[in-house]
């Protein structure tokens, strides 16, 4: 049975909202947005893990939710599941795909006997819910949601999951002795943050093998085309794949012309045909003579055309073909280049207001040395406010402090940050107390409700939080949820102006549905003299390794390591924030 992850986190998310409208309790429901999260943000395929029998790769399914995943793979439908939902209309799970619609508004929605999207939407252009005693601000909130939901709706995927579905057609390739090398094209080798199909550049001296070898790749569903040199496919998960072969000797103006971007080659194609040539993915054509010139790599074909050769993420003619004339392209940031990882989540019981890690201190440590890190931080969301007094916060604060200084004592490899991730309430406030502030190395903050304010309180908002001493870093600063939920409206001008004057870093968050900043606001921070921290996130430890798509965005914003606290040697690091070496 072929079930994607996301028919697969849409089935989960439906019942726990049936368990929360069944009043069942926290735990079931948190169980199943938990594995909905992770399945979602995920970069491999839940089909594929079933398959080779490793489901327990997942973290936190549980025995109860493997069992089901199961039956779910093997018949179609889960009985379970099936029986939790019962008694409950199915337009409350249709309700639920407008965004900011929970469990208990999309039950209202139904007993009032609203059937479906298109009645919704029917009854939002007539004024039917007004009539029905729905207040104008609710009806302007669906409205607000319906317009954001056909935005965000979209087949192309997250970045992380389409490069780890393109490394598995890459291993597989490499294989094949008469594929000399192969590359990714297109968006994904330009590392944008959502992808459309999977296209894969081939070079070979023997097309017709090459060609062979893809229509046997395990997992083909169908093969929609096939040629000489050009091979299109559908896999076993849905996605389009499209082959190019060439010889080495043009491979690579195949590879640049099929990088893109459309507006960067439209560019260079009219600077050489000012010199005389033309360009295709055969090669540089002398236009006098029809002479085509062969480069075999990008840099051949860059330099016949007096240039240094841009990064891939940068060629979107923002500049990089003048920078690249000039001799003058920066030095790009690279995944070598980071020392620490300050947004981590663990598993310490800090009773948070949001979400706990699964990993633990010193599985968060150990994964840090395996990563070569220097220092990382423990960024646990703040405890729950509604449940603790001031003075339960600050010994719950003080515990962790002191933890963290044993860890620091008994080991030297990776220095161990105790930070704290802060909610920036709706007026720009914190509500956590100076005396548990002042145990910290520093904290982090971000917004974490609330996310569509009007532009002018969104930015006193965000000002006000960078005004706080012991804030540091603006953890994904706009809120951003790829395919979900829109970056909040903001003045960023002056908002990267106060992180400036203030001393304030901005994060760029590498978690998979967040990639915040994105690559545009980071190349204008940059502008403005703005210092970066890049973060995972990371709720385990396996997530640590995510850092890869925050260095893509990064080198999208053309940073370097300079750029980059998070790049710093530990003295430098450590004299940026304050922090007692």
């Amino acid at each position: 049975m072929n079930i994607s992850n996301i028919e697969i986190t849409k089935k989960l998310r439906e019942i726990a909202t049936a368990y929360t409208l069944k009043k069942a309790n926290n735990f079931q429901i948190k169980a199943y947005e938990n594995a909905a999260d992770v399945i979602e943000h995920g970069t491999s395929e839940i089909k594929d893990l079933w398959e080779n029998n490793e489901l327990d790769q997942i973290p936190g399914l549980g025995e109860n939710l493997t069992k089901y995943l199961d039956e779910l793979f093997k018949t179609g439908k889960v009985k379970h599941w099936e029986d939790v939902k019962k008694g409950i209309p199915s337009s409350v799970f249709e309700f639920l795909d407008i965004p900011g619609i929970g469990p208990q508004t999309a039950l209202k929605l139904a007993k009032k006997g609203i059937k479906g999207l298109n009645d919704l939407e029917g009854k939002l252009r007539s004024g039917g819910l007004l009539k029905s005693g729905f207040s104008q601000k609710f009806i302007d909130k669906l409205n607000r949601g319906f317009k954001e939901s056909q935005i965000l709706k979209t087949t192309r995927m997250l970045l992380p999951y389409a490069f780890t579905q393109a490394q598995k057609v890459l291993d597989y390739l490499k294989k094949e002795p008469s594929v000399e090398r192969v590359d990714v094209l297109g968006s994904l080798r330009r590392m944008v943050a959502t992808i459309g199909d999977l296209d894969f550049a081939i070079s070979s001296n023997n097309p017709q093998k090459v060609v062979d070898y893809i229509i046997n790749m395990p997992g083909i569903k169908e093969v929609v085309g096939k040629g000489e040199t050009k091979v299109t496919i559908v896999n076993s998960s849905g996605l389009h794949l499209d082959f190019l072969i060439t010889k080495p000797e043009s491979y690579g103006a195949l590879l640049q012309h099929f990088t893109g971007s459309k507006m960067h080659n439209i560019h260079l194609r009219n600077i050489a045909k000012s010199k005389g040539f033309s360009l295709s993915e055969s090669g540089i054509k002398k236009m006098k003579t029809g002479d085509i010139l062969k480069t075999r790599t990008e840099e051949e074909f860059y330099k016949f055309l007096g240039m240094d050769t841009p990064a891939p993420e940068i060629r979107e003619d923002t500049g990089e073909i003048e920078a690249a004339e000039d001799h003058r392209l920066p030095q790009l940031i690279t995944l070598s280049n980071i020392k620490g990882d300050l947004h981590l989540h663990s598993n310490f019981q800090i009773e948070p207001s949001h979400d706990l890690g699964s990993s633990s201190f010193k599985e968060l440590v150990t994964k840090a040395q395996e990563l070569g890190y220097e220092y990382i931080g423990m960024s646990e969301h703040q405890p729950s406010q509604s449940n603790h007094t001031e003075n339960q916060i600050v010994k719950i604060i003080q515990k962790k402090k002191e933890v963290i200084e044993q860890i620091n004592y008994s080991q030297k490899y990776v220095r161990v940050l105790n930070l704290l991730e802060l909610d920036i309430m709706p007026d720009g406030s914190i509500s956590v107390p100076e005396k548990a502030l002042k145990l910290l190395d520093f904290a982090l903050a971000g917004m974490h409700s609330v996310h569509h304010q009007e532009k002018d309180q969104m930015t006193k908002r965000l000002v006000k939080a960078l005004h706080n001493p012991y804030i540091k870093v603006l953890t994904h600063p706009t809120g951003r949820l790829l395919k979900e939920r829109e970056e909040s409206d903001a003045d960023w001008d002056e908002v990267f102006k106060t992180a400036v004057k203030y001393n304030k870093a901005l994060e760029i968050n590498a978690y998979p549905s967040r990639l915040d900043l994105s690559d545009s606001l980071v190349r204008k921070a940059k502008e403005f003299g703005v210092k970066f921290v890049i973060n995972t996130d990371a709720h385990e430890t396996a997530q640590m390794e995510l850092m890869l798509f925050g260095v893509a965005v990064a080198r999208r914003g053309w940073l370097t390591k300079d750029d980059v606290i998070n790049c710093w040697e530990w003295t430098k690091f450590a004299k940026w924030f304050n922090i007692k070496v």
